[in-house]
């Protein structure tokens, strides 16, 4: 029952109404799960909107985040909620980011204590969650539809990935995205769409899961692009594959290709 980073004495689950949603830290990782995950050990320091939008980031690869609750009391310190659209992404992500390091911390998960509570009694809109957790779902239900039908006009689109200039025109590098583009197989892959406020922490987060990760070069006054290398190219291919399409943010979806040699 006790956590790294709890009192040795935990106290019984249910006994405090007000610490509730702190609580989440005491459970045991086989609790019942929920869509919503609790992380803590978080860097304190990290501004809000900042830790908000790289928390969105780093678990958007698992699925339709609805929200990300961040509050910057003395309470909450270190501490933030998670809430993705189905249980299965919400357990995939625990299962993933366990230990994360995460502004060099490693990330502690669980699941909520409960399915609405924890989010609500943050933000002080209980009753008007179940609607905005609706609204969020036919949001995302709706970018995903678009996503869809956009796929099948990619793929058809002539071939020839984007290189390192990021000026190939609109239509090969949608090829490219979708894994049409002729460049060779190689350790440096080139990634573009990326958001203008994206920066090396955030691309770190993302690719330092797969293996064989060396690092990432941005490129001075050119936004939205950025080199990854990796030890060999069918480590690269991997990532390329792991990450192909990922959503930075709502609008900006990755692409990646091989760098030209």
């Amino acid at each position: 029952m006790a956590d790294a980073d709890a009192a040795p004495a935990a106290a019984a689950p249910a006994a405090e109404p007000e610490e509730a949603a702190p609580a989440a830290a005491d459970e045991p990782a086989e609790t019942v799960p929920r869509e919503t995950l609790y992380l803590n050990n978080l860097n304190e320091k990290v501004p809000k909107e900042e830790l908000k939008r790289m928390i969105y980031a780093a678990f958007t690869q698992f699925g339709p985040i609805l929200d990300v609750v961040a509050v910057k009391t003395f309470k909450m310190r270190g501490q933030d909620f998670v809430v993705f659209r189905d249980i299965e992404a919400s357990t995939q992500a625990l299962r993933q980011m366990q230990g994360f390091p995460f502004y060099d911390k490693p990330m502690q998960l669980s699941y909520a204590k409960a399915k609405s509570d924890a989010t609500s009694k943050l933000d002080g809109t209980f009753e008007g969650k179940v609607k905005a957790e609706r609204a969020a779902k036919r949001k995302a239900e709706r970018e995903a539809a678009k996503e869809a039908a956009k796929a099948p006009k990619a793929a058809p689109a002539a071939a020839g990935g984007a290189g390192p200039s990021g000026a190939a025109p609109a239509a090969p590098k949608a090829a490219a995205a979708s894994g049409g583009g002729e460049n060779l197989p190689n350790q440096i892959l080139f990634v573009e769409k990326l958001p203008d406020q994206v920066n090396e922490m955030m691309l770190n987060m993302l690719f330092q899961q797969f293996p064989g990760f060396k690092e990432v070069r941005l490129v001075p006054g050119k936004a939205g692009i950025a080199f990854v290398e990796f030890g060999s190219d069918a480590q690269a291919g991997v990532a390329m594959a792991g990450l192909q399409g990922f959503k930075v943010t709502p609008t900006n979806l990755m692409k990646i290709t091989y760098a030209k040699r």
